[in-house]
């Protein structure tokens, strides 16, 4: 293989290009651009390829936001409905703001489990 498993997964970190490690792979704060710029790697995969982002959010929002709140509400540090309502809007705002990462991350997560995808590592 030419680009490593651990190449593809720092690329994916980094929101750059599996394949090339070109930058640019986001064409608006929610969407992918159909093709990387630096290769032209086809980024569009059938329906559904990145619904995965919807879980790594969820996962996501619940450690870093729903966990803590309910620990706050639990020693009475927070009151049930100060609780929910920063659950709520904590949550909506942490996976907003992660979520151009995450759509790099499940372009990432897709190579890394099978890198010969990658036109870089198929045979010639």
């Amino acid at each position: 293989m030419t680009v490593s498993r651990r190449d593809i997964l720092l690329r994916g970190l980094a929101c750059r290009c599996p394949n090339c490690g070109a930058r640019g792979l986001l064409a608006s704060w929610f969407r992918l651009r159909p093709a990387c710029s630096g290769c032209g790697m086809d980024l569009s995969k059938s329906d559904g390829y990145y619904t995965g982002t919807t879980s790594i959010g969820y996962v996501a929002s619940i450690l870093v936001v729903l966990v803590p709140v309910g620990l706050l509400v639990v020693r009475k540090s927070l009151s049930v409905a100060a609780g929910v309502t920063l659950g709520i809007l904590g949550s909506l705002a942490f996976v907003v703001l992660l979520y151009p990462a995450m759509l790099c991350w499940m372009v990432a997560a897709f190579h890394v489990a099978l890198p010969g995808e990658l036109p870089a590592n198929r045979p010639r």
